[in-house]
């Protein structure tokens, strides 16, 4: 007698806290060669930001004036990314070192977000954390949806640590990724072979 095995059942751990690189492979456009930065990801499914995709000509600084919030030195050069198709209008914070707001969320490692105002405010005025990103947007799936899609190798899971989220090198940070898993953009095929 042999023993049946159900290989569509995968039991994965959560993903919060850790990167998500689309695969070479990603046929959606919205996410090619992005990097996600797990926020979520529990049985009623999952919230990430893309952290390595700006936005074209908006800064944090044309930001906080749109919110008529002050403008310190050095917001200027801080880039605002697209972090998903989901809620785009809304702004979302990610930052190093808890600020103790209302809707504060731990992600991990000394990592927190908060969708509130006052986190801008706060780094408006020069009280808010040192490192930061701001997203415009959120990736979001529903229950089960990235299990499937990790099935699919769409997205290849990966350690996320603070210096890499708030890296002043993250438009590379994809490529990085990849390359720390063995795997070469170039060399990545969708084409079975033929035997």
């Amino acid at each position: 007698m042999t023993q049946e095995t159900n290989i569509d059942f995968i039991e994965l751990k959560s993903l919060q806290g850790q990167f998500l690189a689309a695969s070479p492979a990603m046929n959606d456009q919205r996410f090619s060669e992005s990097l996600i930065l797990m926020v979520q990801h529990d049985e009623t499914g999952a919230i990430g930001f893309v952290i390595n995709q700006p936005v074209a000509n908006l800064s944090l600084y044309d930001l906080l004036e749109q919110l008529e919030l002050k403008n310190p030195k050095g917001v200027s050069d801080h880039l605002i990314f697209n972090g998903g198709p989901v809620r785009s209008n809304n702004g979302f914070v990610l930052y190093k070192g808890a600020m103790k707001l209302r809707d504060e969320a731990h992600v991990g490692d000394g990592i927190y977000y908060s969708r509130s105002l006052d986190s801008l405010k706060r780094i408006s005025e020069g009280r808010g954390p040192e490192d930061y990103l701001v997203c415009l947007g959120r990736a979001e799936w529903t229950a089960g949806q990235l299990e499937e899609e990790l099935k699919e190798n769409v997205w290849l899971p990966s350690e996320a640590s603070p210096e890499q989220v708030f890296g002043d090198k993250i438009e590379d940070l994809w490529d990085e990724v990849l390359s720390a898993q063995g795997i070469s953009p170039l060399n990545f095929t969708t084409v079975a072979g033929h035997a």
